[in-house]
């Protein structure tokens, strides 16, 4: 008989309003409020439109990740899929780039303390940082449901804060001086578009919980294509009035705020500040908890980690100890007052690799596996899901391209050391975790034919 893994614990509890709020709460985050600003030093009037095609070239990549999705709902898609249609090692190795985005989760921390601070000089960014990661933990431990109806809520009071934003707005902007959308040529529109894909993208956590949802095959497609499109069209609408208010020379490369202060009067210009930007930022957090531990617990029950620590609590259906690894990994760095932009700057140029892997894994699958995307809810076209990994790799590299531009000494340091060491687990390891892949191989054919073997010893016993 197989062994029970630790993924077959975990509870499916979240339905389409969770896995939508994972999507939109994953998606929006700081970017909104900050790369806004610095879209409009690069393209003006255009920042409207660079947001259009920042939204439509996200949701061409994410067609066929929701396609892979919807085929075969796995936990830990970043690791599981790429194991099992390619090779346990490159799943090992994607799932270890995925995994150094969860050292950024100091950054929303420290981000949401920085918001903060400017409200009242009596909060202190790092032990604002240390108290929320704490919050989110713990809420975390309680299991996915009680997570992802937390992430509902602060969706709810999310949008309730850009919405006071974008109705005040639009009561201010002066549309007969309202700027031009090309003020710098049709190549800065697009620079500024490949700049907010940042803002814009993330809706593919939600497909590392296949196992917690109760109908994946269809909720993580709805979710990830329609929790794009509901954050695309708030960005857009938050984009006018950012551009219309106040002249360009004003809001280029500023924070949303200083437009939500020109619009609004200080009471709601606090609730913009807390309910609006500060909890883009910790949902973003509580998301990125809730999905960023199950690519863990799939290595885990492959042999790359010991067991043990992909356990997953029998009461709560959730990973403590993995969690609480992540835990200490978003603290840390917010104690040690390590500079976690060069974190951040890391895992961004990772993230862009791990999702050309997966678009590569996708159409891959489909020759491999070509029953479960047949049966699969949402599926798309053989020439589609060709020309759609063609567009989403090279969108994916122009974004690589874009960060490796930036890339200090310290960065390139950090992002050899952190593949260094995954490439010497891989190593070690793997010996280990192809003796328990063949092992289960070998359990589950012998499950499979006990049936028939039954079956043959009946006929004999009842043969005359």
């Amino acid at each position: 008989m197989a062994a029970k893994l630790n993924q077959d614990q975990l509870k499916r509890t979240i339905g389409l309003p969770g896995a939508l709020s994972v999507t939109i709460n994953q998606v929006i985050g700081g970017g909104i409020v900050s790369l806004t600003g610095v879209a409009i030093g690069i393209t003006g009037g255009g920042t409207p439109w660079a947001y259009i095609i920042a939204v439509v070239t996200i949701i061409l990549v994410s067609i066929p990740y929701a396609a892979m999705a919807s085929a075969l709902p796995a936990v830990g898609g970043t690791y599981t899929w790429p194991a099992r249609v390619v090779d346990p090692r490159l799943g090992f190795i994607n799932m270890w780039m995925a995994l150094m985005q969860q050292c950024a989760l100091s950054l929303y921390g420290l981000s949401a303390g920085i918001y903060l601070h400017s409200l009242s000089d009596s909060f202190d960014p790092v032990i604002v940082a240390v108290v929320i990661v704490s919050i989110f933990y713990i809420a975390n431990l309680m299991g996915a449901a009680f997570s992802s109806r937390v992430g509902v809520w602060l969706m709810v009071l999310m949008l309730i804060g850009f919405s006071v934003f974008i109705v005040n707005g639009f009561g201010h902007i002066e549309w007969n001086a309202y700027p031009e959308p090309l003020p710098h040529g049709f190549t800065q529109l697009l620079s500024a578009a490949a700049l907010l894909t940042f803002a814009t993208m993330g809706s593919f956590g939600v497909a590392e919980l296949g196992r917690e949802m109760k109908n994946p095959s269809r909720d993580i497609p709805l979710a990830m294509i329609g929790g794009t499109l509901v954050v695309g069209l708030l960005y857009v609408l938050i984009a006018i009035p950012a551009v219309g208010v106040l002249p360009i020379a004003e809001v280029a490369d500023q924070p949303l705020s200083v437009v939500a202060a020109e619009i609004m009067p200080h009471g709601w210009w606090v609730f913009f500040i807390l309910g609006g930007a500060m909890v883009a930022i910790v949902s973003t957090l509580n998301a990125q908890l809730l999905w960023g531990s199950k690519g863990l617990v799939a290595a885990t029950d492959d042999g790359w980690l010991p067991a043990a620590f992909g356990r997953v609590n029998a009461r709560f259906g959730t990973p403590h100890r993995i969690l609480t690894a992540l835990f200490v990994l978003g603290i840390v760095p917010a104690i040690a007052g390590l500079d976690i932009s060069i974190i951040g700057t890391a895992a961004s140029a990772l993230v862009q690799v791990m999702l050309i892997v997966i678009l590569i894994v996708s159409l891959r699958m489909r020759y491999v596996m070509p029953d479960a995307l047949a049966r699969a809810p949402f599926s798309i076209p053989v020439w589609l899901h060709w020309a759609l990994t063609v567009v989403g790799t090279a969108v994916n590299l122009y974004q690589i391209t874009l960060l490796a531009a930036d890339f200090t000494p310290v960065v390139w340091i950090a992002l050899a050391a952190w593949l260094a060491i995954g490439v010497l687990i891989m190593a070690l390891r793997y010996p280990a975790v192809a003796r328990i892949l063949a092992a289960r191989e070998a359990a589950s054919d012998s499950d499979a034919d006990e049936p028939a073997r039954l079956n043959d010893n009946s006929t004999e016993r009842t043969t005359p």
